[in-house]
């Protein structure tokens, strides 16, 4: 943790808190400073007290008046990321968008100006030693973080921070701070429980709420070894490791019967043998499996003969039809080259033909051996070319057909010679698809001949160790794992024992502390307990039955967390606020006597005197006289212009609300 100036402890034990709240004021704007509310706090016992008039119907009895919002402003001024619930933060913004809170916060004796927005996109502030009006003028480094750091520093510099929660998780300011200031929503229900998902409070969360919420408090009041980190970590460790090998050693067990499952399943509808899946193994009988086997395996090896006895005759006619293939193949290229040697020949008289009708055609065309036309060249004028054409016409074209006749005949000659190859082809395809077909039935009937031995080898093997007669090697070494892991688990939660209980027997303090504070509220008849173990930290309060008792224990433990910070072993805030805690149903009495308790433990503060703890409680319930006429009464809220923002807070209608289980329009 990156610390700035941290403060080892307190400079004096017993003279003021590590922390407390001096001031807290509300701003409509700083710029120009308009000031809300200013609240005045002190050491020892402040109480907020909130009140609503029974005719002013728009509050709802001591609600909605600012007592939580109050206690989250605190704890926002303390570093937490928001000061109330969504809906609340939502209603602040849009009344006071330019809104902030101020906190005085003294850490250690040097007080700290606070500035954190209540709008949105708004800067933060923090300072040493100067006032809050003077923050937004002071010159140097005003890191809102830089104050946290400080204050996180204060507190935990000193202690076993690193990897003393569960799951080697570091112990941080937050969840300290959680530690002295429960959420409203947790109703003072349980020791440990100091944060509620419904208060979006967004503090880091333990891994283990109650183990660490134990931890938090023994690391604050100096109660854990500085060995205890690492042995929780191994017991955490070997548990984790245990709890993986008893999964395993689950399966190893179940093993040999899924085995068998799988592999008489595998002899019914790989092998086809349904008999097989219920014949016992060692019946040396027709109806035993390795009987059933041996049938299998000859009806297999029968199998592969009847494919061998096809193969040798289908091998010859596939060579015979090979070789016999070619003559119609070959005869049919010769008779198409014949029938393209004859169309060539007609082609060469036909041509003649047509070269005597060019020549007529081209009297009016020059001669190519003198400069006149065709017709008047007298070598063509001795030619008779009619003639000529005719006389070539009647000795050619009886030729010419008789040739183109044969060529015809010469190429259904070839096409009948090629249909007959294609059909030889195709049936030497057919032979060969054949062959291909038994060569992989043999091949499937042979690896099923040579699986067969060894699946009933399997089966042995896996009833043998089923029934005991032959080790599961893996599962005694699962088992020898397991033995090991939790005889070190042992040993190690052994060790952490002893050292949380010489722990315990420190803790006697705190003991003897809440024991005292438990007989100044009840009386004689109920005593206080305090356990350390390896579950957490306990307060318990004997003789007393009923939720009340549960509720007093957890408010009285705070109390005495509070009160113990005061000793030099101890690095509590010695800050403590509670929320409302009349309304977690204890008895006026009960109530009446725990502030009373409470402020007479505390001790009674003097004019320039402070103490070295401060309690802030909200309330709905007036205190006793006494204390409502002490100087202990701080604050008085009511409804409309006298809640803690001076007026009542609404909601943004940008957005209607969706319907609701009571709309008329979602009735059927």
């Amino acid at each position: 943790m990156s610390v700035m100036n941290p403060t080892p402890g307190r400079t004096a034990v017993g003279q003021h808190p590590l922390v407390w709240i001096k001031k807290l004021v509300l701003y409509e704007s700083i710029n120009p400073w308009t000031e809300l509310r200013q609240i005045h706090l002190s050491t020892g016992l402040n109480i907020v007290h909130g009140v609503v008039a029974e005719e002013d119907e728009s509050f709802p009895s001591g609600h909605g008046i600012g007592k939580t919002t109050l206690c989250r402003l605190i704890r926002y001024c303390l570093g937490e990321n928001s000061f109330g619930q969504k809906h609340v933060v939502e209603e602040v913004k849009h009344g006071f968008p330019g809104g902030y809170v101020g906190a005085v916060v003294v850490l250690d004796g040097t007080e700290w100006s606070v500035l954190r927005p209540l709008g949105t996109r708004l800067k933060e502030y923090a300072l040493e030693n100067v006032p809050l009006e003077g923050l937004l003028q002071a010159t140097g480094p005003r890191s809102f973080e830089g104050f946290i750091e400080t204050l996180s520093g204060l507190i935990l510099a000193n202690l076993p921070a690193d990897a003393s929660l569960s799951g080697g998780q570091t112990l941080q300011w937050l969840q300290v701070l959680a530690m002295c200031s429960r959420d409203q929503e947790t109703r003072f229900a349980k020791f440990w429980h100091w944060r509620d998902t419904r208060s979006d409070s967004e503090t880091p969360p333990f891994k283990k709420r109650k183990i660490d919420a134990g931890l938090c408090v023994r690391a604050i009041h100096g109660l854990i070894d500085p060995a205890e980190p690492a042995l929780r970590a191994k017991v955490e460790q070997l548990d984790s490791s245990l709890e993986k090998l008893r999964a395993e050693i689950k399966e190893k067990q179940l093993e040999p019967t899924i085995r068998l499952d799988r592999l008489r399943k595998s002899l019914t509808t790989d092998f086809g043998m349904p008999e097989a899946a219920d014949a016992p193994i060692d019946d040396e009988s027709l109806l035993g499996l390795q009987a059933i086997v041996k049938s299998r395996l000859d009806a297999l090896r029968r199998e592969v003969s009847g494919i061998e006895a096809q193969l040798a005759p289908l091998d010859r006619r596939i060579s015979l039809t090979a070789a016999s293939i070619m003559e119609p193949a070959e005869l049919a290229q010769e008779w198409q080259a014949a029938s393209q040697a004859v169309n060539r020949d007609n082609d060469t008289l036909l041509a003649d033909i047509e070269l005597l009708r060019n020549l007529r055609s081209a009297e009016s065309a020059l001669c190519k051996y003198g400069d006149v036309l065709v017709g008047d060249c007298s070598h063509y004028r001795a030619r008779d070319i009619d003639a000529e054409i005719r006389d070539l016409q009647k000795s050619s074209l009886p030729v010419v057909s008789e040739q183109e006749q044969a060529a015809a005949r010469m190429d259904e000659r070839a096409d009948r010679l090629r249909d007959a190859y294609r059909k030889a082809q195709h049936h030497l395809d057919e032979m060969h698809r054949q062959k291909n077909d038994l060569i992989e039935q043999r091949r499937i009937l042979n690896d099923r001949i040579g699986r067969l031995p060894l699946l009933l080898e399997e089966i042995r093997d896996w009833t043998d160790i089923l029934e005991g007669k032959k080790p599961h090697t893996a599962l005694q070494q699962l088992d020898q794992q397991a033995a090991k892991a939790s005889t070190d688990k042992d040993d190690t939660a052994r060790s952490l024992s002893d050292l949380i209980a010489v722990q315990s027997q420190r803790a006697s303090d705190l003991q003897d502390r809440f024991d005292g504070l438990v007989r100044q509220t009840l009386g004689g008849k109920a005593s206080g307990l305090v356990r350390l173990d390896d579950d957490g930290v306990h307060f318990e309060i004997r003789q007393i039955g009923g939720e009340a008792s549960g509720t007093l224990a957890v408010l009285l433990a705070d109390l005495t967390l509070l009160l113990e910070g005061n000793s030099s072993h101890s690095h509590h805030p010695g800050l403590l606020l509670h929320d409302s805690p009349r309304e977690a149903d204890l008895d006026l009495r009960t109530y009446h006597r725990l502030l009373e308790t409470a402020e007479s433990s505390l001790g009674r503060l003097e004019p320039g005197k402070e103490l070295p703890f401060q309690y802030i409680v909200t309330t709905t319930t007036p205190p006793s006289k006494r204390l409502q006429a002490s100087s202990v009464m701080k604050l008085r809220l009511g409804s409309g212009t006298d809640s803690l923002f001076g007026r009542q807070l609404e909601a943004p209608t940008a957005a209607r609300p969706g319907p609701t289980l009571f709309d008329e329009e979602g009735d059927e």
